[in-house]
């Protein structure tokens, strides 16, 4: 197999494995939270984000918040498992008018972990990275044994 080749299917292997180990990871923390505990918070902040890159835009939000667990305050940033991010600036300022400063929200946070919280116990992309794996990894396989 020509050294080309080779370094093509060890990077979609790479890829792959790292993809579906991730997804993995996504999914079992949002199985896992299903039983964390929650408490009521109250947001501190919360913007939209407009993101540039070299090949294109687009726009998140980022919310802060703060919460009680066993009489220590802490603060949280983190809506869901990842972020996510939107093409449209409106789909984007919808969801953030979900968090205005100074309103209630419910908080989920590790028991272990108190620190660890969400606002949604979701992974917007788990499955996508899942079968973005797969296909990486069955692409570096077949292109091994019939390359």
């Amino acid at each position: 197999m020509p050294f080309e080749k080779t370094i093509a299917m060890v990077s979609s292997a790479l890829m792959g494995s790292g993809l579906l180990s991730y997804g993995l990871y996504q999914k079992h923390k949002v199985r896992e939270s299903q039983g964390w505990p929650q408490t009521t918070g109250t947001v501190t902040k919360a913007d939209l984000v407009h993101e540039t890159g070299t090949d294109s835009s687009g726009y998140s939000i980022a919310v802060s918040y703060e919460y009680l667990v066993d009489g220590v305050r802490l603060a949280g940033n983190r809506i869901g498992f990842r972020q996510r991010s939107y093409l449209r600036k409106q789909r984007a300022e919808t969801e953030l008018a979900r968090y205005p400063v100074g309103s209630d929200v419910e908080v989920f946070y590790d028991p272990a972990k108190p620190g660890d919280a969400v606002l949604a116990r979701e992974s917007v992309d788990g499955v996508l990275l899942i079968v973005s794996g797969i296909v990486l990894l069955a692409i570096a396989i077949a292109g091994t044994f019939f390359g």
